[in-house]
């Protein structure tokens, strides 16, 4: 990101040095002159910046790979667009299927029917609050009544089996707690797809619409410019344009990459998890 700001920054320099000579000379007043050396100013402050984000973000990494920051070998790009982005549905399923706070209530769930000699399965529910509810009766193989594909199921037993009176509602209490727990992480996980989509329709539009449109201003303006038909600050203005595009661009496409982390980070625990909340 530096260099791009490098590059805005030696634009405006250039700009702001033909402005200071064409008002020595008389041809620009000081107002013009002062607009270009703004332009300057403004550029070599986002240039330092990015250099001291640049520096601050290789030193933090090196910190948390516990080797020094000139030993560090990092991609001068980052990877492109994924051609196809992956469906919502697989996203939920492989959650339910992986998350550690799922897995764990799973297991004491597991723990709570043993305790009150809960043995006899007698069918099995899907907690999921995704369209019709759905009971499935007898074994596992067996299709559910109605309902959708994906599923967390927690099974249901002979009550009379028990050996603990209540145990029926002390269960069912841990059902609808599993259910509560099972809807957020739904929700969290739609809340990041759903940031993971934007993104990269945000960085596809950058990249297919104002990318390329500013690079055809700029050849466009060339043009006039050797045809003498426009001014050099116009054609500074434009290349400093087409280089923030790019920028732009670079800078969603990392937001991107940051969404899909994020994203994939739900298929291991709840973000308030592993944000320490």
């Amino acid at each position: 990101m530096a260099r791009y700001s490098a590059q805005v920054k030696e634009s405006a320099e250039a700009s702001a040095e033909l402005a200071k000579r064409l008002h020595e000379t008389g041809n620009w007043n000081r107002l013009e002159q002062s607009r270009e050396q703004s332009f300057y100013a403004d550029a070599a402050l986002e240039y330092a910046n990015a250099k001291n984000a640049e520096v601050r973000a290789y030193e933090a990494l090196a910190r948390q790979l516990g080797v020094k920051a000139s030993q560090l070998t990092i991609q001068s790009r980052l990877p492109d667009l994924p051609k196809s982005l992956s469906e919502l549905q697989a996203f939920e399923q492989n959650a339910y299927e992986q998350r550690l706070d799922l897995l764990v209530k799973r297991s004491e769930m597991d723990a709570l029917a043993k305790q009150l000699g809960l043995t006899k399965t007698t069918r099995f529910i899907n907690v999921i609050e995704l369209g019709p509810a759905r009971v499935l009766e007898g074994r596992r193989s067996e299709p559910y009544k109605k309902g959708i594909d994906i599923a967390f199921e927690i099974p249901l037993f002979d009550w009379g089996q028990a050996k603990v009176p209540r145990a029926e509602s002390i269960y069912m209490q841990s059902v609808q707690e599993t259910a509560q727990l099972v809807t957020n992480a739904q929700s969290e996980i739609r809340e990041r797809y759903n940031t993971y989509r934007t993104k990269h329709d945000v960085t596809r539009h950058i990249r297919d619409e104002i990318v390329p449109l500013r690079k055809r201003i700029l050849y466009e303006d060339q043009l006039r410019y050797n045809g003498m038909l426009t001014s050099p600050f116009e054609l500074f203005g434009d290349a400093r344009a087409q280089v923030q595009s790019v920028k732009g661009y670079i800078e969603s496409l990392r937001d991107f990459w940051l969404a899909d982390a994020e994203l994939q980070a739900t298929l291991v625990a709840s973000p308030r998890l592993m944000e320490g909340q």
